[in-house]
């Protein structure tokens, strides 16, 4: 076997490696120390290979870099239609594959590295375990050897948000006679693809045998009553005549379209809700249609008046940007409205449909003008600004539903060729980027799920089985982002207290990394319709590890979650900021993103939550609710 323990000077021991197992023995006391088991991959190692830390590092984040405060945005100067692939200051190789990479347990999806060879046409998987005694393991990889500490040991640098830095890790004191054992699997393969590699990640991601349990959930019609009342109360804003989308720090109401929910949260109100709920729904998509720009795309964002905010991120230079995929949720998620509203004997509103094939023929003339949708585009022009990444990847799914409800093949045609192109690019470099507006081009969950939501719709409306077969690919791709076990958090944490169970939470992507309750921002029946169409039962099981995990996160009278009690800026802890927040009670049907297994936001911040609401959580949980009722024949709440 090719395995090693690598010992610091000085160390005495007894080490032994057996097939599924190492283990090592303290013969004397050892004091600030750590131990390191190395396994050197079976095949010659160029630097080219594709290096995966589910979650975390995707070919080993081996993109250009651009080191930025949070929010990060391109500057006109940045910009380019043909952009590179870049992202944050991350953890990732050089792009030649020298370098190193390190990070503990908390950061992936399932404690694993991968490494496929193209030309060897090779690949391995390495998995081990989250922790040992309240600590986790160390994962790191480096041209060629995969190496697991204990305690974890990053020996260069972290990632501390929004930067890596120097690290902190410390060692541990052993005891004379104690033992440590790390227990391991390994899968050496023939891999002729990336299909087949994400294919046995796939197959084999549970095989530790770790917890993974899920909560049964809440009962849907409470989970209803409890979300709706939070929207009525919280994110209705009377003024502007529509429901927003998140609520900031201060208190105050914003809006955005697509992404967090924005004329996507509406539909689940509306088919589960009552008559006050149809007409702020109805009221909230003409709010949509007022912030439609010259382009057909629309505006960024409003505010609590409903007049539109031109920029991103306060950014002056920015007034004429937009981000694709904001427009390419809303034109999928109009036709779920119209499809309602038919349903329920109303008419769709002329100006709807109206806005609809405007925001449809943008798509069109996008793709027409440059073969690809890009990520940020002319509110004015509807010409691409910053081009590249996956960031429409939900275009094809609108597209292809514009067809059917306008009869008009063009759409059609388009939503074909957008979706064999952006499947020709994760199935060839093995990652999705431009999913999240404010991570530059990191690699990311919400673009796969996205593309995997394009992919089942273009199967479902054509029938032709190219779809389904890139449908499987793309589902087994996602599962790397999606947690395979429960996470054990530290005594003392709230999600301890909670008994809070981590397996189906989503990873958001590689530079914000916390896990989530949800898809940000779908039902996950993709899965589910994947599982009827082929049998395979472990669709099933994904679909189900997502869907039912979602509600434990909600708080509500009979079960409050508390806010985090940290420092307020708690990455300036170091430099003397000592101001603290006190735990706050979140109020009924609040959910927060954070489910952080990662200390990327310090140690402290790991199973807790910010105080206030995530809508993006809130609205995926709606949907999983109101796509259910759909399946079950409208069976109202």
């Amino acid at each position: 076997m090719n395995m090693r323990w690598i010992l610091q000077s000085g160390e005495n021991v007894e080490t032994r490696i057996d097939e599924e197992r190492a283990a090592i023995c303290f013969q004397e006391n050892a004091r600030n120390t750590y131990v390191e088991l190395e396994y050197q991959i079976p095949f010659s190692v160029t630097g080219d290979e594709y290096v995966l830390f589910p979650s975390c590092c995707y070919d080993g984040n081996r993109f250009d870099v651009l080191k930025k405060k949070y929010p990060p945005l391109f500057t006109p100067e940045e910009a380019k239609t043909d952009m590179p692939v870049t992202i944050t200051d991350v953890p990732r190789l050089e792009k030649d594959g020298s370098g190193v990479i390190e990070v503990t347990t908390g950061d992936v999806s399932v404690p694993c590295v991968g490494v496929y060879s193209k030309k060897e046409k090779r690949a391995v998987l390495f998995y081990t375990i989250q922790e040992i005694e309240g600590v986790n393991l160390g994962l790191a990889y480096q041209k060629g050897s995969i190496c697991i500490t204990y305690p974890h040991m990053r020996k260069r640098a972290m990632y501390l948000w929004p930067f890596m830095q120097q690290s902190r890790d410390e060692g541990k004191d052993f005891s004379q006679g104690e033992t440590i054992q790390i227990p391991f699997r390994i899968k050496e393969f023939a891999c002729d693809s990336m299909e087949e590699f994400y294919h046995m990640f796939f197959e084999t991601r549970k095989c530790m045998g770790m917890d993974d349990r899920v909560p049964e959930p809440m009962d849907e019609k409470q989970q209803f009553r409890i979300q709706c009342g939070k929207m009525n109360r919280y994110n209705w804003k009377e003024e502007g005549k529509f429901y927003g989308t998140e609520i900031t720090p201060a208190g105050n109401m914003s809006w955005q379209p697509g992404w967090i929910g924005g004329g996507m949260y509406t539909y689940p109100l509306m088919r589960l809700g009552g008559s006050v709920e149809w007409e702020r729904g109805m009221s909230t998509l003409r709010h949509l249609f007022r912030q439609q720009s010259p382009s057909g795309f629309f505006y960024e964002s409003s505010d609590e008046k409903g007049n539109p905010v031109k920029d991103i991120f306060g950014c002056e230079w920015s007034k004429d940007w937009h981000m694709v995929r904001k427009s390419a949720d809303i034109l999928y998620y109009l036709f779920m409205h119209f499809d309602l509203m038919k349903e329920r004997g109303e008419q769709v509103p002329k100006e709807f449909e109206d806005g609809t094939r405007r925001l449809a023929n943008a798509f069109v003339r996008l793709w027409k003008k440059y073969g690809q949708f890009g990520q940020f585009v002319s509110l004015t022009t509807g010409d691409i600004i910053v081009g590249g990444s996956t960031s429409g990847a939900m275009a094809a799914a609108g597209l292809a539903e514009a067809a059917r409800y306008f009869g008009d093949a063009s759409y059609m045609e388009t939503a074909e060729k957008s979706g064999e192109y952006y499947y020709t690019q994760v199935k060839e470099q093995g990652y999705t980027t431009g999913g999240p507006g404010e991570i530059l081009q990191c690699p990311d969950s919400e673009s796969a799920f996205a593309l995997l939501e394009s992919m089942t719709t273009l199967y479902r409306l054509t029938g032709n089985e190219k779809w389904l077969s890139y449908s499987r690919y793309l589902a087994e791709f996602c599962s790397s982002w999606v947690v395979a076990y429960n996470y054990k958090f530290r005594r003392g944490s709230e999600f301890a207290r909670l008994d809070m169970k981590t397996t189906g939470c989503v990873f958001a992507n590689a530079q914000n990394k916390h896990t989530a309750p949800g898809i940000c921002t779908l039902s996950g029946y993709s899965l589910y319709d994947l599982y009827r169409w082929t049998g395979e039962e472990k669709y099933l099981e994904l679909f189900r590890d997502i869907t039912d995990t979602v509600s434990q996160y909600m708080s509500t009278e009979q079960r409050p979650i508390y806010s985090w009690d940290v420092p307020k800026d708690a990455m300036l802890l170091e430099n003397g900021e000592n101001t603290r927040i006190e735990p706050e009670k979140q109020e009924p049907g609040f959910m927060c993103e954070r489910v952080n297994m990662s200390d990327w936001e310090t140690e402290r911040c790991i199973g807790g939550v910010f105080p206030g609401s995530c809508c993006w959580c809130e609205t995926a949980n709606l949907l999983i609710l109101a796509e259910k009722d759909k399946r079950e024949g409208g069976r109202r709440s």
